[in-house]
């Protein structure tokens, strides 16, 4: 019994699927998939289960798939697109960098991330290295996102709560770089960076964001803010 029913879902299936390619049409699909993009603009991305109040499943992942071979729109990762922006002549994608990538993952799936390490002192400007694997530390589950570039994205859990409460992202990042990096890599030009970051901050962000970073960390940044 257990088999029949298996066998009678999968014809279901594969006639959903028949239907959508041959009665609806492909065209119809994709044309509706991409008119809904033109509507919230160029430059976004967006997740494959965005269509699926429109259609199938199947017939989302396999219209974006012919999107992305026309150039329509492009594939970061797993189920995850961009609509993308065009450079000036229209030649070219202008596709997102990995920290964007991650902070819409994170907005999707309802967690918090920070950028963690190497990759806090990268935004910043404290190294110029960029690693294959970007690392983010999180309070939601622990994950790994590979990317179509060939990067991956690792979202890493934490139970230290206090990175999350930052009011200025500018001092989260600062905070986490300066970590990342440790006090005796702090030389002469990290210092000019770090100062460079800190005349964006208003006082009020600075004064409460001050107080979530380890002690160290602070005196360094009170120094940088006062000179």
């Amino acid at each position: 019994m257990g088999d029949v029913c298996f066998i009678f879902l999968g014809f279901c299936f594969g006639f959903q699927q028949i239907y959508y390619i041959f009665v609806v049409g492909m065209d119809t699909i994709e044309t509706d998939i991409l008119r809904r993009l033109s509507r919230k603009g160029r430059g976004r991305i967006f997740f494959a289960q965005e269509f699926y109040d429109l259609y199938p499943e199947s017939s989302v992942r396999y219209s974006l798939s012919n999107l992305v071979e026309d150039g329509q729109v492009a594939r970061l990762a797993r189920g995850v697109f961009c609509y993308p922006k065009l450079s000036e002549h229209g030649m070219r994608m202008l596709l997102p960098d990995t920290d964007e990538i991650a902070r819409a993952v994170a907005a999707k799936t309802r967690v918090r991330i920070a950028p963690y390490g190497d990759q806090a002192a990268y935004l910043v400007g404290l190294t110029g290295m960029q690693i294959s694997s970007t690392t983010y530390i999180t309070d939601g589950a622990p994950r790994k996102i590979r990317l179509s570039n060939g990067r991956s994205i690792e979202f890493r859990h934490t139970s230290e709560m206090r990175i999350f409460a930052f009011h200025c992202r500018k001092m989260q990042l600062l905070s986490n770089a300066i970590r990342a990096l440790g006090r005796d890599q702090i030389g002469i030009e990290e210092k000019e960076t770090i100062r460079w970051h800190l005349d964006g901050v208003s006082g009020e962000e600075f004064n409460a964001d001050l107080q979530l970073c380890p002690e160290w960390v602070r005196e360094i940044l009170l120094d940088l803010k006062a000179n």
